[in-house]
């Protein structure tokens, strides 16, 4: 009888040092769970954020083109014009 409980008593003390270790498991898991609940959080404002400065980018881009291809449009305007001038100087000329 005495085997029997004594036993017992060693398997209840074995539970119960699994128990806690599982407990203990379950907390780090927990604050891990947490910690990683935070940085994904922060990546995902980080993430919109660096979206939000794409598409200023690209938005300047789309300006920065805009402006060279009028650019390059008066550009065009002014060599025909001097060219034209050109044209009617030498014809007056000779």
């Amino acid at each position: 009888m005495v085997t029997v409980q004594a036993q017992a008593e060693s398997k209840a003390t074995s539970q119960d040092d699994e128990l806690r270790r599982l407990r203990a498991q379950v907390e780090e898991l927990s604050r891990q769970v947490h910690d990683l609940n935070g940085i994904k959080a922060r990546l995902t404002q980080e993430n919109f954020e660096l979206h939000r400065q794409v598409q200023e980018l690209d938005s300047n881009n789309a300006a920065l083109a805009k402006a060279r291809a009028q650019l390059q449009q008066q550009l065009d305007d002014a060599k025909a014009r001097l060219e034209e001038e050109s044209r009617v100087s030498t014809s007056h000329c000779c």
